[in-house]
């Protein structure tokens, strides 16, 4: 099953829903990938606002 990306927060899930924020809100049209080991000690989680580890998309239209 393809990855989608959450609209909203960027998160990378194969399901119909976000499991982080919980919107249906998916595109299967982002680029890039960023995965997230250390929310608190990466610069780009920081500019993402991310607060969770996780796979990421850079882009999401």
């Amino acid at each position: 099953m393809p990855e989608k990306a959450c609209s909203t927060c960027h998160l990378l899930t194969t399901g119909n829903v976000c499991s982080r924020c919980k919107t249906q809100t998916l595109s299967d049209d982002f680029t890039g990938l960023v995965i997230i080991f250390d929310p608190e000690g990466s610069g780009i989680a920081k500019v993402m606002k991310i607060k969770e580890k996780g796979r990421y998309a850079l882009k999401v239209r």
